[in-house]
């Protein structure tokens, strides 16, 4: 199975990063401020990337599945999962009765909360991670732990270089940040978007 664009297009993301970005490796790792910027730079706008890729792929299966329900009265699995994720969160003895009698309100209801609950991310941590794929209908046990326990420390290094000033951050490692990204992060996400593209 094809993988989806959207990850085609994270991938050419991640690689015009590299290009633009990270200076030539240097094995003493002595690498300068401006260099130590240009590679924190890439780490931070890989993890937005990456971030954006999951908050598409979730929107475009909900909304597909949406019009799907609407258009022909399709039944999905995504849409079922939604359901049984979200619907609990919403205060339905504030809505009318004969709206939450509706089919369709309901559905509408939980799938645009949902849709807001994704606008309002903000992060790849595995709770994060979880959050949008788990309602959609990816299981839980489909997902690999150390990659989560991965994604956690990658957002936790998102947060020191966003929010800690360079005068308190350790020397970075350009090879290290790389492989992270490249070997560590990218090949489960691969795993992932067939997954996601599976989804009925």
């Amino acid at each position: 199975m094809a993988h989806s664009l959207r990850h085609k297009k994270l991938l050419s993301r991640i690689s015009e990063l590299e290009k633009n970005l990270l200076p030539n490796p240097k094995l003493n790792g002595d690498y300068t401020k401006k260099e130590s910027d240009l590679i924190r730079s890439y780490v931070l706008l890989s993890h937005a990337e990456i971030e954006s890729y999951f908050e598409d792929i979730a929107e475009s299966k909900v909304q597909k599945a949406l019009f799907y329900w609407i258009s022909s009265r399709k039944k999905s699995n995504c849409l079922l999962s939604i359901m049984a994720f979200c619907s609990e969160e919403i205060n339905w003895g504030k809505i009318q009765k004969t709206n939450k009698e509706k089919l369709d309100f309901r559905i509408n209801k939980v799938t645009n909360h949902f849709l807001n609950k994704l606008n309002n991310n903000h992060g790849i941590k595995s709770e994060n991670i979880l959050n949008i794929l788990l309602p959609i209908g990816i299981e839980s046990h489909e997902l690999d732990q150390t990659w989560l326990n991965t994604m956690d420390n990658f957002g936790s290094k998102r947060g020191q270089f966003a929010h800690m000033s360079s005068s308190v951050q350790s020397q970075i490692d350009l090879v290290t940040e790389k492989n992270n990204i490249n070997k560590s992060i990218l090949p489960e996400i691969e795993n992932i978007d067939l997954l996601v593209k599976k989804i009925k």
